[in-house]
This record gives structure tokens, sequence and C-alpha cells, in this order.
């Protein structure tokens, strides 16, 4: 199907004026909806030329073989390829507008990601769109300048916004653009149906929107717990090739607990070794060599260890969480391996190491 020069030229001049455009034809028709490329689209982009009507050639699944658009190209889209007057399916019912976008790879449902938009709205009595623009030079010059330098990979189509804009509802379709830094000539990748997931049709479907709210978080506090009666009971000594006595063993678990979920300014945990005795012989407290960690029962996220501390009657750093990081709960423990120097009396040795949690 071709389409008059006539009809094409005013519906790219309404979609430009931010109007949605009456398009090539009035048909009320909605397209199926299902699962096509790119994966995450609610509905296949489809792009046809306004000079010629036809569908755009896109790229293969392998990335290749499309048609080099302009930046210049006058261009519409289309949930059908062979009906270029096929209307994309309705909007949500709390969808007050519609955008066409482009945005890097990934960023299609964050509004504050999207490189650059314009309002396209919706036609009188109508909630499904017809025909969004696809064309590079009708997003703002300010806004797209930095694709056009930078080139790349984007998505490129349009959706549903509320709030004036603000508040993203919902994803009408879009497709992956390639698009050459500084000429921004550029070609698209072909919708396919992935396989096992037949389109839909949308009068068997429904959408509904949920709205819920959230009670403002509490700032807790920060807390540390240790096992009552802990002990590091280190196993049977053995002498290594230099005849010096090595014993390991591993730290009980204790837990750093941040309800800060406000502030979030982050913590460190340090701990001291106090010397080592057996009887009147001592022993000074860098023997114990630690090896933290940070088990997988942690509900926190963003916590660091240190690879490994000697003991010391200084406090030195044992793991810690920036800020931002560390809310929840923390499992720490460690590996603990004395190392005797020569010539030291057998016995048994004690100790007492203190883990202390510090706010940053």
């Amino acid at each position: 199907m071709k389409l008059s020069i006539k009809k094409a030229a005013a519906a790219g001049l309404a979609v430009a004026l931010g109007l949605t455009a009456a398009g090539f034809g009035s048909t009320a028709a909605s397209a199926a909806v299902g699962d096509w490329t790119p994966n995450g689209t609610p509905q296949p982009y489809f792009i046809y030329s306004t000079d010629t009507g036809e569908v755009v050639k896109g790229n293969n699944q392998a990335g290749t073989g499309g048609t080099v658009l302009k930046y210049t190209s006058g261009l519409v889209a289309a949930p059908s390829e062979t009906d270029p007057e096929q209307w994309f399916a309705d909007a949500p019912a709390e969808a007050e507008d519609a955008y066409v976008f482009i945005a890097p790879v990934g960023k299609e449902s964050t509004i504050s990601g999207w490189s650059s938009r314009v309002s396209i709205g919706f036609a009188p009595g109508k909630r499904g769109i017809l025909q969004p623009f696809s064309s590079l030079f009708q997003f703002p010059a300010a806004s797209f300048a930095a694709v056009k330098s930078a080139g790349g990979d984007y998505s490129l189509g349009y959706a549903y916004t509320k709030n004036n804009g603000v508040t993203f509802v919902g994803l009408g379709a879009y497709t992956t653009v390639h698009i050459t830094a500084g000429t921004a000539d550029w070609t698209y990748d072909y919708p396919t149906a992935i396989t096992g997931q037949p389109p839909v049709d949308p009068n068997t479907t429904g959408q509904v929107a949920i709205e819920a709210p959230v009670a403002a978080p509490v700032n807790g506090a920060l807390s540390l717990s240790v096992p009552t009666g802990a002990k590091a009971t280190l196993g049977a000594a053995a002498l290594n090739s230099s005849g010096q006595s090595v014993s390991t063993g591993t730290l009980p678990t204790f837990q750093v607990t941040d309800k800060r979920y406000v502030t979030k300014p982050g913590w460190t945990v340090n701990t001291s070794v106090a010397a080592f005795a057996s009887g009147t012989n001592t022993l000074e407290p860098s023997v114990l060599s630690i090896a933290p960690s940070v088990a997988a029962t942690s509900t926190s996220t963003g916590v660091t260890k240190v690879a490994s501390l000697l003991g010391s009657v200084t406090a030195g750093t044992f793991a810690e969480a920036a800020a931002g990081a560390g809310t929840g709960v923390t499992d720490l423990s460690a590996a603990l391996t004395l190392t005797a120097p020569l010539g030291t009396p057998a016995g048994t040795y004690t100790s007492t190491l203190t883990v202390t949690a510090v706010s940053k």
C-alpha cells in the first residue's frame, strides 16, 4: 500500500506541532499485541516511509541488512507490517498523554533516562495511537544533539504518562535503532514474533491500573550483636615447614543491623585483639591473621570487607558500608590463623577480639 504524499505531509506536520496526527487514513481497528522483539515491547513497531507508504526494510536478527535511513527521512510507525493505517492498542485508563521518545537501550520505562521526547497526545475520542512519527529530525534539536553526536544503539518508540509528563504509566511500543555518530544516519531492527508466544487479540485482554500507598520509612538505629558466650576455639596445632606452630579456626558469626533507612550514612566495623597469654607466657596480637567474610544470609547490600588484617590492640577496619549502603542485617565472620613464633612454649593461649560498629 502506498500513502499519498499530501496526507503524509499533513500527518508529519501535525506530529511536529505536538498533536496526534489523523494519519494517512482513519482505520479504527487496533493491532494485536503479544511478545515481539525487542523483548519488552508490548507491540511490534514497524516503520513506514511517508514518501512511499511502504514498510522500511529493517535489520535481520543478526542486526544487519536494513535500509539506511537519513536524519531527515519522513517516517511513521504502525503495529502491522502490511497496513500503516492500523492503530496501536488503546492506552491504559490512567494515561493522560503519550510521548514519542528516544532512549538508551534499557531506559525505555525511565522518563529521566530518555534522551529526547515529544508529546503526541491522543486524537479526539481515541485512546489508541495512529502513526506516531519516527523521524529523527522531529525531536528537539537541543536534546537530540547528544544522540546525534555520539551515535550508538537506542530505543525509539512511544510511551504513556500522567501528571504533565512526569509520571511513567506504560510502554506503547518501541524498536531498537542503530545511529551513526555525526550524520545520524540509522537503521532499525525489524520486529519478529518471539517463538512460542503467539500474538494476543486485544479484544480478549485488558489492563488494570494498580495504585498503592507507601508509608514513609522510619529512621532506626545502628546496632551490633555478638552471640552470648561466643568463643573461637582454634583446632589442633601443627608445625609448618618453617617449624612454627600453626592453628586455624573460625570466628563465630556476629551481626550488624542498620535500620537507618532514611539517612543511610553507612558504617564501619573495626576489630582489636588483646595480647595472647598462657600462664606467664605471652604472644603479640599480630600472631593472629584475620580473613573477614560476609555471609550469604545477609539482607544488606553494598558491604565490603578487607582481604585480611593482623591482630592489633589498635582498632583496624574489618568491613564497611559506604553511604547509601549497608541497611538491613549483615552477618559477618572470619577465618582465623594463629602462627606462633619459633621457640614459643607449648600451651593453650587465650585472648579477646573486640568488634565495634561505628557510623560514618
